[in-house]
């Protein structure tokens, strides 16, 4: 599943919600943080990805692609 696989490649770097079938996913650590390896992962799973920063931590928000 998903979601066990982002939390494995995450770890204590990011927090993760699961929100209407997506994520919120809240950068903690933008030096450790495995972007590639995070966008990689939710990209061939089907999901498309935003990124905006919320307060002063970045933000990547995912949903699945519709069609």
């Amino acid at each position: 599943m998903i979601s066990i696989k982002l939390k494995e490649v995450i770890k204590d770097t990011g927090k993760i919600d699961e929100q209407y079938g997506g994520f919120e996913i809240l950068v903690l650590d933008e030096e450790k943080f495995p972007w590639a390896d995070v966008f990689q992962l939710l990209i061939e799973s089907g999901f498309q990805i935003w990124v905006k920063k919320k307060n002063s931590n970045l933000e990547i928000n995912s949903k699945p692609e519709v069609g």
